[in-house]
């Protein structure tokens, strides 16, 4: 028979980490270790802190989408986190900021797990969806079903160790744990340059990125495996002039390169050109904007005075 466990776990501070942390500790005596239950259903309850950082979970901005200089690290209502025991989800949580603080939220839900080992076991918390995955973006940061917010904002606590099954009362103990943002958001617009002079607004409708290291990630496991990388294509729902967004993950975060970009505009024409990104704005965490972007390549096929006359 399922039993129903209350879990409290605090999360205390906002501590931004940069990659995947698992801590092994030195097993107790073997008599000493608690295990959960096979097939236990979970009912779970944690506090969240966030602070205001763009290297944290949350989005909201200051001021208008086109000018803002700052995201809010903020929990929003009904945002979901995806608990992972090593490699598979074993349940969601549910976000509900509080009232007066919305850098503080309670997460509350159910996990589904056959084994939990006390100094042993280490869960890791993701938003905002079980697949951790870049491709289909549409430009959007906030609000729409497809938004980054929505779909492409990544964040995760990993390496949250179990510290103790208390099967008399029926709680669990983990160490405190922090989210930290696992990708930089990019805002965009782009002008064709034909010379220092001339500089004509494209009215983008997708946009495809490629990176001179090639690590821009395409998708990957939780565990950090089935890793795919490549370009990241980007089709906008209505072709614009005015800025959009991208979230992007690179797995070289040491090194400056060349960030190449082909746009396709309302008209079908295509434009290309790069830009060097410094080192120190690749990191994850990163809010980059790149309005104005300069593409000095027009690609056109060349009329044919040839007439055709056949029908394949």
């Amino acid at each position: 028979m399922k039993k129903n466990i209350y879990v409290l776990l605090a999360l205390v501070g906002a501590i931004a980490w940069t990659g995947c942390m698992r801590e092994e500790l030195a097993p107790e005596d073997p008599r000493e270790q608690l295990t959960a239950a096979a097939d236990s259903v979970w009912a779970v309850t944690l506090q969240a802190v966030k602070k205001d950082a763009p290297d944290t979970k949350g989005l909201a901005i200051e001021g208008e989408e086109a000018t803002t200089t700052t995201l809010k690290s903020i929990w929003k209502a009904g945002e979901e986190v995806k608990v992972f025991l090593e490699s598979t989800c074993i349940g969601t949580l549910t976000a509900t900021p509080d009232a007066e603080d919305a850098h503080k939220a309670t997460l509350s839900g159910t996990v589904t797990t056959t084994a939990l080992v006390a100094g042993t076991s280490t869960i890791t918390l993701l938003t905002p969806r079980e697949t951790w995955d870049y491709t289909g973006q549409v430009g959007t940061l906030l609000e729409a079903p497809n938004s980054i917010e929505k779909m492409y904002h990544y964040t995760a606590a990993t390496g949250v160790k179990v510290t103790a099954v208390d099967t008399e009362h029926n709680t669990i103990t983990t160490e405190n744990a922090s989210f930290a943002n696992q990708q930089s958001i990019y805002r965009f617009s782009f002008r064709y340059k034909k010379s220092e002079e001339s500089k004509t607004p494209i009215t983008a409708k997708s946009l495809t990125i490629t990176s001179a290291n090639g690590h821009l990630v395409q998708s990957q496991a939780v565990d950090g495996y089935s890793l795919a990388e490549g370009p990241i294509a980007v089709t906008l729902s209505a072709a614009s002039a005015d800025p959009f967004f991208v979230a992007l993950r690179n797995g070289d975060e040491t090194n400056a390169e060349a960030l190449t970009f082909t746009v396709i505009d309302a008209d079908g024409v295509t434009f290309r050109g790069s830009k060097t990104i410094p080192a120190e704005y690749k990191r994850s965490g990163s809010f980059v904007s790149a309005k104005n972007a300069s593409l000095d390549q027009r690609l056109q096929l060349a009329q044919s005075t040839t007439g055709v006359d056949t029908v394949l």
